[in-house]
Formats: C-alpha cells, structure tokens, sequence
C-alpha cells in the first residue's frame, strides 16, 4: 500500500481522498489549531507536525512515497487582484521549504493544488519557478485545471493540480488519457456512481437560490436575478472569508444563513476550513490513477506493488554522476 505525508492539510481532504483510492496516510502537516484538531479526530495514528518551517527533513517517514499540499493560495489568488505578491510573498512563498523537503527526500509521486492564478503569477514566471525546481530535482511535470463541478459536486471550483513522478513522465498518464474521460454528463450533477446517494432540499427548485457572499445581506425583494444568485443546481465557490454562499428560500431574508443541516451559527472556522479544502472527488480520481500507473509499471517490471513501495530511487547528480 502507498504511504502520504500531506502538508498544508487543512481538513485532510488530500487525505480522504488518497485514503479512499487506497492509500495511507502516514504523516500530517497543518499549522492552524482548529484543522488540527479534525486531522487528530480522523487520523490518530498518523505524525502530526504544525509549522512547515520547522519540519525536518528526519521528521517525515522514508515510507511515504506520495506526497501532497496545497501550499497557501492567497498571494496567488485572483481574489487580491493589486496585492499579488506570488511566490514572493510570504504565505505562498511556503512552497520553496516545501521544495527543500522534497529535494531531500525524493518521494516518488508529488501532488500540488493551488488557484489557477498560480499560472500567470507574475506573468509566468512563478509557474516556471514551481517547473523548473521540480524540474532540477528529476521530476517527470504534468498539470490540469480541474473543476469540482464535473466530478460529482454541485459547486463551481476550479482548481490547477500538478502531478510529479521521480525520474519519468507517468505524470502524463495520470492526468491525461488518450480518449476523452466521462465524468459526468452536465455540469452540477456528476455520475450516479460518484454522486452523493442522499440529498437536502435540491439547489435547482425554483425557490431555492445560492448566494455569493458579496450580496449576502441585500433585500430579498432584490430577487434572484441581481447579480450573485443562482439556481441551476450549482453553487459558487465556496471561500475561506467566512462569508461563504448561502442557500436560501426567497421567502427569507438573504442576510440569514438558511442551509439544509447546517445551523445559522455555524463558526468561522469551519467556514474558513472548508473554503481552504480541496475537492475530494478530485484527489480521489487522481490517487486511483496513480495505483493504476503504479501496477503498470510494476507489471512491465515483472514487480509487485509492495516491491515498488519499499523502494527508495536516488536520482543521479547531473554534475558528478553520482547519487
């Protein structure tokens, strides 16, 4: 079984989903109290360490050979447009320790998720960056935008996950296919398979709308076609502001969070938490291909998966030719 260390865990959904396609999560990493305490609750067996700048390179097991994080986004996002510091700025900037880990232990697969402002940071240039360190370390790159809509989600979230493999390109087939993939057949719903199996009210009712955050508090008798309403069966983005969308009936006031199980009192941080999440249906579909690479290469080199497992590759220095 492939073994994770996820850093810039948040919630753990890097986690659930690589749990879920079949995999171990083996090691943690997440500095805010509050996700701490989740990442405890669900993954009480894994190492748990809060401040990346203070992980060493010993703290993190040899045995976990795929590798996840989210490294913060907000000076990446689109959302703060004139404030974009990029990889410049300190909570982006988060990703060159994560690259000082990685360069240390070369675990075999790494995943990266972040806003798709990363790619046109600084016109580019901090994508190349992002490239051309992974690059350096022997790293097969491959990356995709994905929406959470089309894998089974009723909300709008668009996503660039980048796929590494040590020493080759299987990023490449991880990510892409050479016929086209079926995932779901409209926006909103995904397959029944991957769809939730039970349901609250449905968002595509006629009275029922969702809101971006930015018109939470305007009259009701504003309607649904002011700008920031929707009910075509999906939502917006959900953030981290702690002003997420509400789903709401217009018969109430707009101000008032009316969402199906969840209280009106509903905190902060779990707001924050879940707009800071990955898709899980996303990290799923990525991990169950990674295991399908995996088998392959192992068929091809007459392995088992548990032998390519407890293997550890040492990538060639490019000057010395030595390890």
């Amino acid at each position: 079984m492939l073994k994770v260390a996820s850093f810039f865990a948040g919630i753990g959904g890097f986690d659930l989903g690589l749990e879920q396609a079949g995999m171990q999560v083996v090691f943690q990493c997440e500095i805010n109290k509050f996700c701490q305490e989740v990442l405890k609750k669900h993954w009480s067996s894994a190492v748990l360490h809060g401040d990346i700048n203070k992980v060493m390179p010993d703290d993190i097991p040899r045995s976990a050979q795929v590798w996840c994080g989210g490294f913060p986004c907000q000076d990446l996002s689109l959302a703060n447009q004139g404030k974009r510091r990029g990889l410049d700025g300190e909570r982006s900037g988060l990703f060159f320790k994560y690259a000082e880990l990685i360069k240390y232990h070369k675990p075999r697969w790494v995943i990266i998720e972040n806003v798709p402002g990363l790619l046109n940071s600084h016109q580019g240039k901090d994508f190349q960056a992002l490239l051309q360190k992974l690059d350096e370390f022997g790293y097969g790159v491959s990356w995709r935008v994905f929406d959470a809509k089309y894998f089974g989600t009723p909300q709008r979230r668009r996503r660039v996950y980048i796929v590494a493999s040590l020493g080759n390109l299987r990023s490449a087939q991880v990510l892409f296919e050479s016929e086209a993939i079926t995932i779901t057949h409209r926006s909103g719903l995904g397959q029944k398979e991957i769809a939730a199996q039970k349901n609250g009210t449905s968002f595509s009712e006629a009275d029922c709308f969702a809101i971006q955050h930015a018109s939470i508090g305007r009259k009701s008798s504003a309607g649904p076609q002011a700008k920031g309403y929707r009910n075509d069966g999906e939502s917006f983005t959900l953030d981290s502001r702690g002003a997420s969308d509400a789903v709401c009936k217009t018969i109430n006031a707009f101000r008032v969070r009316e969402t199906s199980g969840i209280s009106q009192g509903v905190d902060g941080n779990r707001h924050r938490a879940i707009g800071n999440a990955v898709c899980v249906h996303i990290v799923k579909w990525l991990g169950k291909r990674i295991l399908h690479v995996e088998r392959e290469w192992a068929k091809n080199d007459n392995l088992n998966l548990d032998d390519l497992t407890s293997q550890v590759h040492i990538i060639p220095d490019k000057k010395t030719g030595t390890g």
